[in-house]
């Protein structure tokens, strides 16, 4: 035979067993939550690993601007544009006859307060470049490429603005528009090369390059 004590005990233990089995039962039939959270529900930082484009091949880079040497070839292609401030990435360009050395020159500021605003408000990112001789493009260019990173938003749209100094004459480009798309290093401004696009180069020459947020030009790039 059982003591008192002893029923007493069991049948306690039972009514908390039974009680935790009903509140179990009770939170998961009131929600519907997963055991384990999505990736979303973590943000994009889950889904996305906080990267940052690359730096080009021979680039170096001080602390206002990164700078890379580069060639134009007869066949069109690609240059890479030198990584700073969290962009980077490549531009497509024409043919370019004959072919000839390119420096590139990356920035987010005005560093050396020489660079010409091409449009009101300040740019996002500045591009200089600079020829060792004269050369023409085609009229043609490759699609793909693009200025790339965090601070580009994808689906917000951007300005390209470009000027080339000959003969200490500056010559402006006709700017076009672009809207961002995703990427693997966040936002992607495409067409930046189309504004070489049939430019004749009599002589080695300098110039610019500059993004900026908002549209402000008709064409689209």
């Amino acid at each position: 035979m059982f003591s008192k004590s002893v029923i007493h005990l069991r049948l306690g233990i039972a009514s908390i067993a039974l009680s935790a089995a009903a509140l179990a039962g009770c939170g998961m039939h009131s929600s519907n939550a997963p055991l384990f959270p999505s990736p979303a529900q973590y943000g994009s930082q889950a889904a996305f690993p906080n990267v940052t484009p690359p730096n080009c091949k021979g680039q170096q880079t001080l602390k206002d601007h990164a700078s890379d040497q580069e060639k134009l070839l007869a066949k069109g292609g690609s240059l890479c544009i030198p990584a700073f401030g969290g962009l980077g990435g490549s531009v497509k360009y024409p043919p370019a006859n004959p072919s000839v050395g390119i420096t590139l020159i990356s920035s987010t500021t005005n560093y050396n307060h020489k660079l010409p605003s091409l449009h009101s408000g300040n740019p996002i990112f500045y591009l200089q470049l600079a020829t060792t001789g004269g050369t023409t493009f085609g009229p043609n260019v490759q699609a793909g490429g693009g200025l790339t990173g965090k601070p580009i938003k994808a689906g917000s749209t951007y300005t390209v603005y470009g000027q080339a100094t000959i003969f200490g004459i500056p010559v402006n480009f006709t700017p076009c528009y672009t809207v961002a798309t995703t990427g693997k290093y966040g936002g992607v401004i495409g067409g930046v090369g189309t504004l070489l696009k049939g430019q004749n180069i009599p002589a080695a020459a300098s110039g610019v390059i500059e993004i900026y947020s908002g549209k402000s030009a008709s064409g689209k790039c």
